[in-house]
């Protein structure tokens, strides 16, 4: 690790998160927007997809020289190989809600290093603002545009952030005993947990590595973690795409809110 300037990866990420964003943002303004729907029935993509993501391959594969990239939005040239550096990128999360015109969208990048998540960022092109976390050689600490977010403090659950489809399709809230709300994209709901908007994100039904990889790292380094429903760890990798259900926030209010839906560990 120690070969790395994780200081100056974190600040072209950011960088390139933020210029991602404003291309995302660009798209919208001209007023239409080309959706088409994706071949394997994954749900719509749009051009402003793929101009996020031309921006950040341009701006993230020079900082590291090497480095894999895995993106929901692009081919994938090489095979992704153990240990090596991966870029693991979902260009505009929250497709949905940006052709139904919410702001509930992100941008999302996790660096993987050694078969670990080392730094993460998610953009929030609406605010103009971007969260990153570095967790790596002892190093924790997560920022929101150059300012430090505080680490999360244990404490009882009050508010719980779900996807929009388990609140409006599967009324997941009424099973839940605390405060709920609906948000769409995955990254920005990360985000919430590890700002301490929501105490908790309860993601009922599976997920890609690349929506959650950048939350992950912002969530980690603020003392957060990603925990199965059987209480164990969730431990991503860009070998593995398919994410499966889990609770983010405190690992104490995950385990909170796991136990009051009936899980057992």
């Amino acid at each position: 690790m120690g070969a790395f300037d994780f200081d100056a990866l974190r600040s072209g990420l950011e960088a390139a998160v933020l210029a991602a964003g404003e291309a995302i943002i660009a798209v919208r303004d001209r007023g239409r927007v080309r959706v088409r729907h994706k071949e394997d029935g994954e749900g719509p993509v749009t051009e402003a997809d793929y101009a996020a993501d031309k921006v950040l391959h341009e701006r993230l594969m020079p900082l590291l020289r090497g480095a894999h990239w895995l993106s929901e939005e692009s081919e994938q040239l090489a095979p992704l190989i153990h240990g090596e550096p991966t870029w693991v990128v979902d260009p505009l999360d929250g497709t949905r809600e940006f052709v139904r015109g919410l702001a509930e969208f992100g941008v999302t990048v996790g660096l993987f290093v050694d078969d670990r998540l080392v730094l993460g960022a998610v953009g929030l092109p609406i605010e103009r603002s971007v969260l990153s976390g570095l967790v790596v050689d002892g190093r924790c600490e997560a920022r929101r545009d150059g300012v430090p977010i505080p680490p999360l403090a244990a404490g009882a659950v009050r508010r719980v952030v779900v996807s929009r489809h388990d609140y409006e399709r599967r009324r997941v809230h009424y099973q839940i005993p605390f405060e709920v709300y609906p948000c769409g994209s995955a990254a920005v709901k990360l985000a919430h947990a590890a700002d301490g908007s929501a105490d908790v994100y309860l993601s009922t039904g599976p997920r890609s590595v690349w929506d959650v990889a950048g939350g992950t790292a912002v969530l980690a380094a603020t003392g957060g973690a990603l925990m199965q429903f059987d209480g164990r760890a969730l431990e991503l990798s860009p070998q593995q795409v398919h994410v499966p259900p889990y609770a983010a926030g405190a690992p104490d209010s995950c385990r909170e809110l796991l136990r009051r839906l009936g899980a057992r560990f």
